[in-house]
């Protein structure tokens, strides 16, 4: 199976301006009227690529959920000592408001 850099005759490091001069040339020598196949594929690699290309940099500037863990017996103490600061008894209360 021949990879899309070997459809347009490039090689992987190929930035986006090579890539799109080399999908130019292969389209000059496979015109769509008399190779419909040929400019098939080869508009499969360009579009492959060129997307890829894209991909890579909004990937890199893509905004991602934070994935994180918590620890269940941290999360347990946690829930302790905010409970305990909440525990109002009913004298407090009263001696808060009035």
């Amino acid at each position: 199976m021949t990879s899309h850099y070997e459809k347009l005759g490039i090689s992987p490091g190929a930035t986006p301006a090579q890539i799109k001069a080399a999908y130019h040339a292969k389209l000059r020598e496979f015109p769509a009227h008399t190779y419909p196949e040929e400019f098939k594929a080869i508009r499969e690699a360009y579009e492959a690529l060129r997307k890829g290309a894209t991909t890579q940099h909004e990937d890199f500037l893509k905004m991602r959920p934070l994935e994180a863990e918590l620890n269940p017996e941290i999360l347990k103490q946690v829930q302790e000592k905010a409970i305990a600061q909440l525990e109002v008894n009913l004298d407090d209360l009263i001696r808060a408001t009035f």
